[in-house]
């Protein structure tokens, strides 16, 4: 029997990361139903979990371990769609200045980034790559170098070079120019 790996590519955006936090939803709740277990996850059934932009955000909410049981992981899939509303409401917010400043973008990031980056580290904390539940891959562009950077955990078990917290890779795939700084 030939063994198969199971591969979750999730992509950014789609209203603010609210429609993939959504089909994350669904494909956790066709895995409940499937398996009979009420408590299953989507990290349960991929081998690795890839992402950018609210998919990379995705990808480390699905594979963040959970404090008292840190086997499992801490939030489900509706647990993340409920952070891209909540959240949404506060990162996705700007003045009337801000937008004026930006030309709505053009000229300047749209949003702070001072409220996604609280975000993440209320969310995060300290926590690193390595600690992450699965193998993963996250996505990201190096501006300065000009080509896509890729953080995952394998190589952040293997190598403390490429060890990041988990908040600076979420707000490095996040980037977006006319978005964030």
């Amino acid at each position: 029997m030939a063994k198969y790996t199971r591969i979750l590519s999730i992509d950014g955006g789609g209203i603010r990361g609210i429609i993939p936090a959504q089909v994350g939803v669904s494909i956790e709740l066709k895995l409940q139903q499937k398996s009979g277990n009420p408590d299953a996850k989507i990290a349960d059934y991929f081998d690795l979990i890839a992402g950018t932009s609210a998919g990379g955000i995705l990808t480390c909410i699905y594979l963040f371990p959970d404090a008292e049981n840190p086997s499992r992981p801490r939030w489900s899939a509706q647990d993340a769609v409920n952070f891209s509303i909540k959240s949404g409401r506060d990162v996705f917010q700007s003045s009337f200045w801000q937008t004026l400043k930006s030309l709505d973008g053009l000229v300047d990031e749209k949003y702070p980034s001072e409220r996604l980056e609280k975000f993440l580290l209320e969310n995060f904390r300290d926590a690193k790559l390595s600690e992450l539940l699965k193998p993963c891959l996250i996505s990201s562009y190096d501006i300065e170098r000009r080509k896509a950077h890729f953080f995952n955990q394998i190589d952040a078990k293997k190598s403390p070079a490429e060890e990041y917290f988990i908040r600076d890779i979420a707000r490095a795939t996040s980037a977006a120019p006319s978005y964030f700084e």
